[in-house]
C-alpha cells in the first residue's frame, strides 16, 4: 500500500478512534452557530458585561492588581528573570515551546537557581511544541530539587489526546506575580519584535491577589501532564468528571501520588488602587471554549472600536460573524494580522477570509518587519486581552489556552498606543488588492477548507 494511502486511512480512522480530539468545535458552539446565539452586554464596562462576563467564563473578576504591558522578549524576558530570581517560596513555569540555545538556558539556569536556594520549583512543557527535549536534559534543574512534567508525552496510550497541546504560556512566582502572553522561551522571541529574526509578541505583568487564579490554570496543567494514564483528562466532552470519579480511589488502592493541590491556603491581599483583572483559560474536554465565550462577549459589547492583534486568523463562523456585525452597527474594527509567516498553510486559509470582512468595512493590515506571534485585543479603550490563544479552531477548542484579561482605561491606552505605533509598520490590504490574488492563492483555499479547524 502506497504511502499516500496509508497516509489517507489514517486521517479516515484517527477521528473514529480519538473522538473530539480532532473535533474542533464543542457541542454548544454547534447550537449557538446554528441558531445565531452569541454573548452580548450592554456595553464594554457596564455591569452587564463583568456579570455576563462572569457567568459565560466561569471567572471572577479580581480587584487590586497592577498590571504592566510588556511588548517583545526585549522588555519581558528581563522582567521575567529577575521575577526568578526574586522568588521567596515557589516558581511555577509553564510553556509551549522550551529551547536550550541561549534564552532557554537563561531561564533553566534562573530556575535552578530557585531551586538551590530550596524553593519549590516546578516547570512543565509540551512534548510536541519542544520535541526533541527530555527531563535528562535538564538535569542541573532536577539535581537541585526542581520538578520536570511533560504535557503529552509521545506514549502509546495518548493517541487519544495527542492532537490536544499544551499551549499555555504561564509564569507565577510566590502566587503573588504572574506573567502570561505569547512568549515562548526561545531565542526568537527575544529581541524588539521588528529585527529579523525576532518575532513580534506581547506579555502583560501581573501583581496582585489575580496570580493565585493564574497559579490554579498551572496547577491544572501539572496534574495533566506527565506520563501516568490515571488522573488525566480526557479530551471528549462530557467525560473527563467520570473519568476522576473513577480514578481517584484507583489511584488510593494503587497507593499512587495524589493530585497536586498547588497551595490553596495562601490569601494575596488586593492593592490599593490596583485594576481589575481576571484569568480565563480553556481547555478540550469541556463543553464550550472559554476564550472564545469572551472574545464573543467583547466583540459583540463594543460599541466605538475593537483592535486585534493575532498571530494565526482562522476564525470559527460565530466569530466571523461577531466581526463583521460589529463594522456594520459602525464600530471601527481593525485586525493587525501576519505577513511573514512561519505556518504558510495557516497564512493561506488566513487570506481566504480576508474578503468578507473586507466587504464589510473590516480594515485588515499585515505586518511587516517580522513573524507577528501576539494575541491581543483591546476594546473602547476599557478592556483588553493577552494570551496564548489565537484566533483560530486549534486555539480555541483542540488546545490547553490562558489569557488574562484586563479591565483599566490606563492599560487599554498603553494598547492601543502600541497598537497604532504597530500599524506604521504594517502594510493595510484593500479589498481590490485582495481580489488580484493568484489562481493557485484561490484553489488552495478551498482544497484547505477540511482541514481549517486543524489549524
Amino acid at each position: 500500500m502506497s504511502r499516500r494511502y496509508l497516509l489517507l486511512l489514517s486521517i479516515l480512522i484517527l477521528p473514529a478512534l480519538c473522538g473530539c480530539t480532532f473535533l474542533s468545535t464543542r457541542p454548544k458552539n454547534i447550537l449557538r452557530t446554528a441558531f445565531h446565539i452569541t454573548p452580548r452586554s450592554e456595553g464594554v464596562g457596564s455591569e452587564s458585561f463583568y456579570l455576563k462576563m462572569n457567568d459565560i467564563t466561569d471567572s471572577a473578576l479580581i480587584e487590586g492588581n497592577r498590571c504592566r504591558l510588556l511588548t517583545n522578549g526585549e522588555q519581558a524576558f528581563p522582567e521575567m528573570l529577575k521575577a526568578i530570581d526574586g522568588a521567596k517560596t515557589r516558581v511555577y513555569c509553564e510553556t509551549y515551546i522550551l529551547r536550550l540555545d541561549k534564552t532557554g538556558k537563561q531561564f533553566v539556569a534562573a530556575l535552578e537557581r530557585a531551586a538551590a536556594r530550596g524553593l519549590e520549583v516546578r516547570l512543565i512543557f509540551d512534548a510536541f511544541g519542544s520535541r526533541g527535549l527530555e527531563p535528562t536534559d535538564l538535569k542541573g534543574l532536577i539535581d537541585a530539587g526542581g520538578m520536570i512534567r511533560v504535557f503529552n508525552p509521545r506514549d502509546t496510550w495518548t493517541v487519544v489526546r495527542i492532537n490536544n497541546r499544551d499551549h499555555r504560556k504561564i509564569l507565577v512566582v510566590d502566587g503573588r506575580q504572574a506573567f502570561l502572553g505569547g512568549l515562548n522561551l526561545a531565542d526568537e522571541y527575544g529581541g524588539n519584535g521588528v529585527t529579523k529574526g525576532f518575532w513580534r509578541d506581547t506579555a502583560l505583568h501581573v501583581t496582585g491577589p489575580v496570580a493565585l487564579e493564574a497559579e490554579t490554570v498551572f496547577v491544572q496543567s501539572w496534574n495533566q501532564g506527565g506520563r501516568d494514564y490515571l488522573g488525566k483528562d480526557l479530551p471528549i466532552v462530557g467525560v473527563s468528571q467520570m473519568k476522576k470519579a473513577i480514578d481517584e480511589p484507583l489511584m488510593k488502592l494503587m497507593g499512587k501520588e495524589a493530585p497536586f493541590d498547588g497551595n490553596g491556603g495562601d490569601v494575596v491581599k488586593p492593592l490599593d488602587g490596583g485594576v481589575k483583572a481576571r484569568v480565563v483559560w480553556s481547555a478540550p474536554d469541556r463543553i464550550a471554549s472559554r476564550i472564545l465565550d469572551m472574545y464573543l462577549l467583547a466583540i459583540n459589547s463594543a460599541k466605538e472600536r475593537i483592535y486585534i492583534t493575532n498571530g494565526y486568523f482562522v476564525p470559527p463562523l460565530i466569530l466571523s460573524r461577531a466581526l463583521i456585525e460589529a463594522a456594520r452597527r459602525g464600530v471601527d474594527v481593525r485586525l493587525i494580522l501576519q505577513g511573514e509567516t512561519d505556518e504558510p498553510t495557516v497564512r493561506t486559509v488566513s487570506i481566504g477570509y480576508y474578503g468578507k470582512f473586507l466587504e464589510e468595512g473590516v480594515h485588515i493590515y499585515e505586518w511587516q518587519p517580522s513573524l507577528l506571534h501576539a494575541k491581543t485585543m483591546v476594546v473602547d479603550g476599557k478592556w483588553l486581552t493577552v494570551g496564548s490563544a489565537n484566533l483560530d479552531g486549534r486555539a480555541l477548542f483542540l488546545n490547553y489556552e490562558a489569557n488574562l484579561a484586563v479591565s483599566d482605561k490606563q492599560t487599554c491606552k498603553q494598547m492601543e498606543e502600541q497598537f497604532m505605533l504597530d500599524l506604521k509598520s504594517c502594510r493595510e490590504v484593500s479589498l481590490e488588492y485582495w481580489e488580484k490574488r493568484s489562481m493557485k492563492q484561490k484553489a488552495s483555499e478551498v482544497l484547505l477548507i477540511p482541514i481549517e479547524g486543524q489549524l
